[in-house]
């Protein structure tokens, strides 16, 4: 007979309260999550109410001796990051704040056990071998029946396990994400049954657009994930809106505010995209992503490849604005001392610097730049872009309007019936840091928001309104920006001392 002999209670109750959503779904998707990392094929939930009994089967791998008994520790997990999305035992750990008592009985081989555990106070948690129920039929698997305390658990209700597990691990029932990415994962496919009732994908209102999607990484376009984007004729029920990003087939966030775009209908959008490789970097409540340096470097590479992609879609769906809109006035001295603000801060917050489009060297380019000297070459059209470096000059300058571009402004393009005098010149094109751009979003309540590498201002809230009243508007801007980066740092990072910092830095001028 092995006891654990740690402060149980209070610990579970810790894990218990990191997860965003109640406890029973935790439950299930722990023990979902744990059957997907062993292999199984087949999970199979079954409810009794009358004895109050939840009970998850699966045919994955089983357990050895040495994994029962670690499996008992409260303390233990031998989860390996990136390779599955489970940590082992936490379903089973949470159980006990709501059991009288947890079975569990494995086989695996010849190594065939059982054994009874339960929470006897907030001290203790002893358990016991016991003889095996006979629920694993398989030649390997796991079953875990939890005697419940109360007869309403929703542990005991088969439409709640049946939306649980629709709502976080919806591409493990979507035969697109099985057939073209997660059948790497899961080589036998999964089923889900509850009450020998096979879960299928839930039920949406018809689509009247929907488009599939790959999202590509590096030079080399490299394909890491897959997704759709879909627009319905009503609204969605609350769990289906916005875009989900799933790993493993375990959906870790939905909404729009994780991707930094704002739709018309938000209401009326759905969709997911799978990504394995952010396994690496889950958080173990697998509700979110961790906030170290390294995993925020590559959560935010990965974000940008997928804004990249869904922000076209969004535009053939009518549901965004034009990329960027500029004022009146010029905002590039601005966005200038902002970088200057930002780039002497990265050494304290390395985290923000691939959210910033730190500038490199780009692409070859060719452009004119008026000449009165020379003969006619072209003629004005709008819309500049910078670029550097000259031919028999090829030294990083405060650049030339000399390529097409989306900021206001004139430029001279080659032209059959030439009007204006100009030289040919060639660079490269300037990569830009970090920019402003404007939406009117009086809807939201937020100053601003970051999509790509650029803060998007939103020119609809009441602040900015009396801002603009009041001649305040680059400080409303530079607080905005404060703001929205503040969200972007490491978990122990104080945000009201980043946007201290970066309010007296901008205000003394560096």
């Amino acid at each position: 007979m092995g006891e654990t002999r740690v402060n149980l209670k209070h610990l579970l109750e810790d894990i218990r309260d990191s997860y965003p959503f109640p406890q029973e779904e935790a439950i299930i998707t722990e023990f979902i999550a744990n059957a997907l990392d062993s292999g199984a094929s087949q999970i199979r939930f079954l409810t009794d109410p009358k004895r109050r009994i939840m009970s998850v089967v699966d045919n994955g791998r089983g357990m050895k001796d040495r994994d029962l008994e670690e499996y008992h520790d409260i303390a233990a997990t031998t989860k390996i990051r990136g390779k599955g999305i489970g940590f082992a035992g936490v379903g089973v750990k949470l159980s006990l704040l709501v059991a009288e008592e947890v079975i569990t009985e494995t086989k695996r081989s010849s190594f065939y056990k059982a054994t009874r555990w339960k929470l006897e106070s907030a001290q203790r948690a002893p358990w016991e071998y016991i003889e095996p129920n006979g629920l694993v039929s398989s030649s390997n698997g796991t079953a875990v029946s939890i005697i419940l305390r109360d007869n309403d658990s929703y542990l005991l209700s088969p439409e709640f396990i049946e939306r649980v597990i629709q709502t976080h691990f919806y591409p493990i029932l979507d035969e697109d994400f099985m057939d073209k990415i997660l059948k790497y994962v899961y080589e036998k496919g999964v089923a889900f049954f509850v009450n020998e009732r096979r879960i299928e994908i839930p039920e949406t209102e018809e689509a009247i657009q929907s488009t599939p999607f790959l999202v590509k990484l590096g030079r080399r376009h490299k394909p890491v994930g897959i997704g759709f984007l879909s627009k319905s004729k009503q609204e969605l029920p609350e769990e289906q809106r916005g875009v989900a990003v799933s790993t493993y087939g375990k959906v870790i966030k939905r909404g729009w505010d994780w991707i930094g775009v704002a739709p018309r209908n938000p209401m009326r959008l759905t969709g997911i995209v799978e990504v394995p490789q952010l396994s690496e970097i889950l958080t173990t409540n697998k509700a979110d992503f961790l906030k170290d340096t390294t995993s925020l470097q590559k959560y935010y590479r990965y974000r940008k490849a997928i804004q990249e992609v869904i922000e076209p879609i969004l535009h053939e769906f009518g549901e965004i604005s034009v990329p960027r809109e500029r004022p009146e006035r010029d905002l590039r001295p601005l966005e200038r001392e902002i970088e200057q603000v930002l780039g002497s801060m990265l050494d304290d917050f390395p985290e923000l610097s691939p959210l910033l489009g730190r500038r490199r060297r780009g692409e070859p380019v060719r452009g004119i730049i008026p000449d009165s000297e020379a003969p006619p070459i072209g003629t004005i059209v709008e819309g500049v872009e910078v670029m550097t470096g000259t031919r028999g000059g090829g030294g990083e300058g405060s650049g030339v309007e000399a390529t097409e571009g989306e900021i206001p402004g004139e430029r001279i393009n080659p032209s059959d019936e030439p009007s204006e005098p100009g030289r040919e010149h060639e660079g490269r094109r300037r990569r830009p840091g970090l920019m402003i751009g404007f939406e009117d979003s009086p809807e939201r309540e937020e100053l601003g928001w970051l999509m790509e590498n650029t803060v998007w201002i939103n020119k609809g809230h009441p602040a900015y309104q009396r801002a603009m009243d009041s001649e305040a508007e680059n400080y409303h801007i530079v607080l905005s920006v404060s703001l929205v980066l503040s969200s972007y740092l490491e978990g122990e990072k104080s945000p009201q001392m980043f946007i201290n910092r970066f309010l007296s830095s901008w205000g003394s001028g560096l």
